[in-house]
């Protein structure tokens, strides 16, 4: 089940539609803000292969990269709470995942473009100046 793979002590995540899920999640938010790969990643505090690898939904995917990648976009205006949903019910071939956006994130993102200011500037517009990216606090992996 996917609420027992996400709630386990795992570090991974090793059910594909759970997977798959959190892919099609991070790169909805990342086009819907129009964050590059590579911008989204820094946020991140991984390569870009790692969010590629992510955003394809291939498994296993390490549980702490999901659950960052959540937050972050959570904090820059993208949401979506089916990813705590258990998408094995009867009816799971209908199922719908829903991605909320503010629109204020979305007004935010369109001025830095529209003003022609670099990705730094839509980061620091989304998540505030502050910001650090969950990763580099805790990494996935002891340095």
């Amino acid at each position: 089940m996917v609420m027992d793979d996400l709630l386990n002590n795992s570090k991974q995540i090793h059910d594909p539609d759970v997977c798959l899920a959190y892919g099609a999640f991070v790169r909805a938010g990342r086009n819907a803000l129009s964050l590059s790969q590579t911008t989204l990643a820094g946020m991140l505090g991984v390569h870009r292969t790692t969010l590629v690898r992510l955003e394809k939904g291939s498994p296993p995917l390490k549980r702490g990269l999901c659950i960052s990648a959540v937050a972050v976009l959570a904090q820059a205006g993208v949401r979506c709470d089916e990813l705590m949903k258990d998408f094995k019910s009867p009816d799971d071939i209908n199922h719908v995942m829903h991605v909320t956006l503010k629109f204020n994130a979305l007004r935010q993102s369109q001025k830095v473009i529209d003003q022609g200011l670099a990705e730094e500037d839509l980061v620091h517009s989304l998540v505030g100046n502050d910001f650090v990216a969950p990763l580099q606090e805790k990494p996935l992996r002891r340095k």
